[in-house]
């Protein structure tokens, strides 16, 4: 194809495509997830589970805020909007199935978790790596027309600099942002996760979701204006996902303040809970009996 480096031919013919890059990362995070609760005795039974349960969330979410964001862009072009055209046209957004998973994973681990701050810590510390192992199968994306022919998927954008010989490495000289978001996440992850592994507390578990979404969504802002992503629409000169990281921050930034200032109480420590021997992987923990002193002699019975 024209554009393409003998690198880049050699991606575009022999690498996986974004559903099976999706399905790597989802089972990274499963593994690395299953690493971190041996490391701190998290209930991995129960942690993993409730994680698979929240997959519903995720992709409820992605496909709710891709027809959000489709209607939008059909408002600006004065186009009609219908529930089944929205529905059956619009693909997914990423922010959607994210909030979407945060959320389903939160009332779950609120009643069948134990150590429910160091479940969503987890959550939180293994999210960009999925996200960044999905990005790159978004930029290699690639599917069949109706011609036949092998031709890039919808999501591979990126602004077109014709004079630009960095780009001229890339499809259709597009600056690669799908690249520089998975390597944000990567970046994102490494930083979570060596904090995660530095805290020993639990009284200060369950702040890794609020560094994961302040980071993750002063990014996503900027980041945007880089992507020509317009079928995606937006409000005014801002693109959707720019509002949805807009309304992030200043959510997270009135949560902290009321909860610096003691509005909003601190969820108590939570007790441990181990559950049972098959919860965790390798030898059981040792059970030591409560040692009880038994007197030499049976007492002597009173003559009444």
């Amino acid at each position: 194809m024209y554009g393409m480096n003998t690198f880049t031919q050699f991606l575009w013919e022999h690498v996986l495509t974004y559903s099976v890059m999706a399905a790597i990362g989802i089972l990274a995070v499963f593994g690395t997830a299953l690493v971190l609760c041996m490391r701190r005795d998290q209930n991995w039974v129960r942690q993993l589970f409730l994680m698979i349960i929240s997959l519903v969330g995720l992709l409820g979410g992605a496909k709710l805020f891709g027809a959000i964001s489709y209607a939008t862009h059909l408002y600006q072009r004065g186009e009609a909007i219908t529930l089944v055209r929205i529905f059956k046209e619009s693909g997914i957004v990423f922010y959607g199935g994210l909030l979407g998973y945060f959320l389903f994973f939160w009332v779950l681990s609120k009643f069948f978790l134990p150590r429910r701050r160091l479940g969503r810590d987890i959550v939180a510390v293994t999210t960009p790596l999925f996200h960044g192992v999905a990005r790159i199968g978004c930029y290699l994306g690639r599917d069949y027309n109706d011609f036949g022919e092998l031709v890039w998927q919808p999501c591979c954008y990126g602004i077109k600099m014709e004079n630009s010989a960095f780009c001229a490495h890339f499809w259709d000289h597009r600056l690669p942002v799908q690249l520089f978001e998975s390597a944000f996440n990567f970046l994102l992850f490494a930083v979570l996760l060596i904090l995660f592994l530095r805290e020993k507390k639990d009284e200060r578990r369950g702040r890794m979701v609020y560094l994961y979404l302040i980071a993750y969504a002063i990014f996503r802002f900027v980041i945007e204006f880089f992507r020509g992503d317009a079928v995606r629409g937006g409000f005014g000169p801002l693109s959707f996902s720019q509002v949805v990281s807009l309304l992030i921050l200043v959510w997270l930034a009135v949560f902290l303040i009321l909860k610096r200032t003691g509005v909003v109480k601190p969820l108590p420590v939570d007790p441990y809970d181990p559950g049972v021997d098959f919860y965790r992987l390798g030898k059981p923990r040792t059970v030591v009996e409560p040692i009880v002193f038994m007197p030499d002699e049976e007492p002597e019975q009173k003559d009444e």
